[in-house]
């Protein structure tokens, strides 16, 4: 099984971590830089991790995104590729590639709020609650809207019946923060997966159909990694997801 990935699995030190290690840990699997924690602490830790990183721009559609050098080299080599089946691979946004501890910040912040009005309009929760859940730091918000989504069934997800970590990251736990994920606009188009996966590009977060991460071996490869295959049905068509076998993971130490 592949060192870094195990290494992570040890670092595991809460029951938050844990989570967010089964949700976003296959990053740790990469041959790229994979991240030194499993969540950023704030915007410092980002910014001095991504200075130590080698990175490229490339263009992909509309928009110019920036990633590690190999993860882009590898996109562009997958979009030379589908360019020749008359497809094409492009950013389905201008944050489809590198982001800032900010940026992830900004995207969970939406959903904390939204839920917080939502929960206190169905009086759910109190004003008073939803202040002190509102001045706390955005990585200690992470376990207490874990916990609200876990025992009070108070859900932050986008239409307030799942978990929020079915409709944004944690902040400073967002592969989107090593520079290796990539969310493809062209997502439905059945002959990306194999194009993108022949390149080392794989789906590693349930639920997030359009969203890649390069970790740099063929699907072949995966399984002996420590990863695990999962698969969903959205509409008529199946897809399939690369995250950490944790128990196969914490067997192994």
């Amino acid at each position: 099984m592949n060192s870094s990935l195990i290494a992570a699995a040890e670092r595991v030190e809460s029951a938050v971590e844990k989570r967010l290690f089964a949700e976003y840990g296959a990053i740790f699997a990469t041959t790229a830089i994979s991240p030194p924690v499993i969540i950023f602490e704030d915007h410092d830790e980002v910014d001095s991790f991504q200075a130590s990183l080698s990175l490229a721009k490339g263009i992909f559609g509309d928009h110019e995104i920036t990633l590690q050098s190999g993860a882009v080299e590898a996109l562009r080599r997958a979009s030379f590729e589908m360019s020749t089946l008359d497809g094409s691979i492009t950013a389905r946004a201008a944050d489809a590639g590198g982001r800032s501890y900010a940026d992830t910040v900004g995207l969970w912040t939406r959903n904390v709020t939204r839920g917080l009005e939502h929960w206190i309009g169905l009086d759910r929760m109190s004003s008073e609650r939803a202040d002190s859940i509102r001045g706390l730091s955005p990585k200690q918000q992470v376990s207490v809207i874990l916990q609200l989504e876990e025992e009070e069934q108070l859900f932050f997800g986008t239409y307030f019946d799942r978990s929020i970590l079915h409709s944004v990251a944690a902040p400073g736990a967002s592969q989107h923060l090593s520079m290796l994920a990539f969310d493809v606009a062209e997502y439905q188009d059945s002959r990306i997966d194999a194009v993108m996966a022949r390149n080392g590009w794989h789906r590693t977060v349930i639920n997030d159909l359009p969203h890649f991460t390069f970790l740099g071996y063929e699907e072949a490869a995966l399984s002996d990694l420590g990863l695990g295959r999962i698969f969903r049905t959205y509409g008529e068509r199946v897809y399939s997801f690369w995250t950490p076998d944790v128990e196969r993971l914490l067997d192994s130490e």
